[in-house]
């Protein structure tokens, strides 16, 4: 895997363990406030929806390169029947 495709990956991952690190975060504190762990949770899903955004944009870029190239080996009329 590429330097991006980790990026993605990584950001994810610490996006699920903010989550973690968050839903946990009242057994240890009691007097923990709501709005404290809603906003962990919101940052813990931003991370991950960037992490997943970064993951599919460059799957996708990938797979349309390797298509395009392809389409270049082959011949229009070998793929007619």
């Amino acid at each position: 895997m590429n330097i991006v495709k980790w990026a993605g990956v990584a950001v994810f991952l610490i996006g699920l363990l903010v989550m973690v690190a968050y839903s946990m975060y009242p057994l240890f504190y009691q007097q923990a406030e709501e709005s404290t762990i809603l906003f962990g949770m919101k940052v813990s899903m931003v991370l991950m929806g960037i992490g997943s955004a970064i993951l599919i944009i460059t799957m996708s870029i990938e797979r349309y390169k390797d298509w395009k190239k392809m389409k270049e080996e082959i011949d229009e009329k070998e793929l007619r029947p």
